[in-house]
């Protein structure tokens, strides 16, 4: 990938090429949505049976394949990512210093990692360096973008792509809610649980003498029911439950105001 020294060949190397700035934004959507597929490949295929209802035949083969792709996804990109996330978070830290000899020890890790992750990021650590007074060598072409420590940063950006969110605040041990692709992927499996759970109340998931209007009563097939499908739309109390919890959870990712504090 971007981050290897070996000649790239080919259309998809000179596309890849040109793509520099993008790198970071690419290798991480393209994880999140390998890891998605894979996981709902996992929950459909083994683990709600979806393979053995017939209702569900047709989407079958492409739950296979889905999961396949995300699978080899996962493994050739996985890695990539991670690797790409180390360096930012290197980054970041370096833009967060005031002392100006510890900038100047940490100048070279900076900037090697800012010219791998795009000009965005070349000018942050472009910024540093002018704030500091440090000159600025040329392999940092970017603009100057000084950085700024603004306590209120978080409001200014979106919902998506913050991780200082309520959540990581509330509960400030779990060091991995800062990070980027945990926070999104948070924020993704929530809100597809909320989906399922409403559309499960109001229309119904399951499928009974051919038509697909039947809810799934959470609580009696928790509790061993043989018979747990109603006509949609139905409630029953763990189904409200969960609904309430995932949309607080949900709520918990937007990002956090100093004034709450």
């Amino acid at each position: 990938m971007a981050r290897r020294d070996g000649k790239q060949l080919g259309i998809f190397g000179r596309f890849w090429a040109n793509q520099s700035d993008r790198h970071f934004q690419i290798i991480t959507n393209v994880s999140i949505l390998s890891a998605a597929l894979l996981v709902w490949g996992i929950i459909f295929l083994f683990v709600l049976s979806g393979a053995s209802d017939p209702s569900k035949e047709n989407i079958v083969t492409l739950t296979w394949i889905g999961m396949l792709i995300g699978a080899v996804g996962t493994f050739y990109v996985g890695p990539e990512f991670f690797y790409y996330l180390e360096q930012k978070q290197l980054l970041d830290d370096i833009l967060l210093l005031d002392s100006r000899a510890e900038v100047l020890r940490r100048r070279k890790e900076g900037e090697d990692a800012a010219i791998m992750l795009g000009s965005k990021y070349m000018g942050l650590m472009r910024g540093l360096l002018e704030a500091q007074e440090i000159p600025v060598g040329k392999n940092l072409s970017a603009k100057n973008s000084i950085p700024m420590r603004d306590s209120n940063e978080s409001k200014d950006s979106s919902w998506f792509n913050n991780t200082n969110s309520k959540i990581s605040h509330r509960l400030p041990g779990l060091d991995i809610l800062r990070v980027l692709f945990y926070h999104r992927l948070l924020i993704l499996a929530t809100l597809g649980s909320l989906i399922i759970l409403v559309w499960n109340t109001l229309f119904g998931l399951a499928t009974q003498s051919g038509s697909r209007e039947y809810t799934i009563d959470l609580t009696e097939m928790i509790s061993g029911s043989s018979s747990y499908y109603y006509p949609a739309f139905h409630f029953d109390p763990v189904s409200i439950l969960l609904i309430f919890f995932f949309l607080i959870l949900l709520t918990s990712t937007r990002p956090f105001d100093n004034k709450e504090e």
